[in-house]
């Protein structure tokens, strides 16, 4: 069975594990100031934009009329999504072998990571942690949660464009971007089932992939190639790749539901498409390592987006604030939970140096 799962988790920075780690995620942002410089700078700008675009304060005073079983109810449903999201991600890597539960605890600390660190750093954990808990291959994990998820999202959330395109009529059509980023995810799934599909030879070093690869590293890139690969299983067939999609499919309607009932709770009524069509503006924005918690850049996205499909500025803004504070407060408690689950203090996962802690000896 992979990790120590029957027990208490070894601490990250223990021995275990495929090798020695490489840079801390905050060293690495303290060894490069400029980069905080940078994101001092658009914080700022994103700022000035929140607002000049969003009305916050009558957004905040609406909070006081929140329905709270709504509320809590998308909520609910919100971590549901998340777990389906999880159930993909084994599927994706291919490995039935391996417990669903520890998958979803780190969801869910990534996605606490991601609304407090910046530079999407929860990404970093989902490879990070399987690999030391579970004993997964990092390469694989980097290619399948940066590359094929990212894909299978991106399909999904064209197949749920359709739907709000049927519903909403030609206005969906006309939204900003759609064809660029129809293109971008036609783009992305030609090259990733090239390298899925593209035969490695016996030795993986002579693959005419690598010509171009020095021949002191080449050993080195094949083996990185191969788990690459390892992590694309799920586009190596059609079969595969249609389950697939119908799981990303049910984790983004899910979350389709989240964002309905939380203009429930905000005293909206939101139909199906406009329901869509706000749930794949907001999370567009936030897979951009923009601000930290992404304030500025989801408020600004999800208000403009409903005034797009014809809402009122203040009423959106209200639904942009208020579904933000709610998903916000939501996942720092459901990301400290799975933490506890995991055995993980908040340094081990930002700073896998910092404490360093053997295995527990075997019974």
């Amino acid at each position: 069975m992979p990790g120590r799962l029957d027990g208490r988790a070894p601490r990250i920075g223990s021995a275990t594990g495929d090798g020695v780690g490489g840079p801390t995620m905050l060293g690495f942002l303290r060894r490069n100031p400029r980069l905080l410089a940078i994101q001092a700078v658009v914080i700022a700008i994103s700022m000035a934009v929140l607002l000049w675009r969003v009305d916050v304060l009558e957004a905040l005073r609406r909070l006081d009329n929140v329905e709270p079983a709504w509320a809590l109810g998308g909520l609910v449903l919100f971590t549901v999504s998340k777990g389906i999201h999880a159930y993909r991600w084994r599927v994706l890597l291919g490995r039935s072998d391996v417990p669903l539960r520890p998958l979803v605890s780190i969801f869910m600390v990534s996605n606490l990571v991601n609304a407090l660190v910046p530079l999407r750093a929860g990404d970093l954990v989902r490879i990070e942690l399987p690999s030391r808990l579970l004993k997964l291959p990092r390469a694989a994990l980097a290619s399948n949660v940066l590359f094929v998820e990212s894909l299978f999202d991106g399909l999904a959330f064209l197949v749920l464009v359709a739907v709000a395109g049927f519903v909403l009529g030609e206005g969906v059509r006309e939204l900003p971007g759609l064809t660029i980023f129809v293109a971008i995810v036609a783009l992305a799934f030609v090259v990733l089932v090239f390298l899925a599909r593209w035969e490695l030879p016996a030795d993986p070093a002579r693959s005419r992939l690598l010509l171009v690869v020095p021949d002191s590293a080449r050993e080195r890139a094949a083996s990185l190639l191969a788990q690459l690969q390892e992590g694309m299983a799920s586009l190596r067939e059609v079969r595969h790749t249609i389950v697939s999609l119908i799981i990303s499919v049910a984790a983004w309607v899910a979350e389709v539901g989240v964002y309905w009932m939380m203009g429930k709770a905000l005293g909206l009524e939101l139909g199906l498409g406009e329901a869509i069509v706000l749930m794949i503006a907001a999370n567009i924005v936030v897979s951009l390592p923009i601000t930290p918690w992404d304030i500025g850049p989801f408020e600004v996205a999800v208000t403009e987006a409903f005034v797009l499909l014809g809402g009122d500025r203040v009423d959106g803004s209200s639904y942009a604030v208020g579904i933000h504070v709610l998903l916000l407060a939501w996942i720092t408690v459901t990301g400290v939970i799975a933490m506890f689950t995991l055995n993980l203090r908040p340094r081990e996962v930002l700073d896998r140096r910092r404490l360093q802690a053997d295995e527990e000896p075997e019974a």
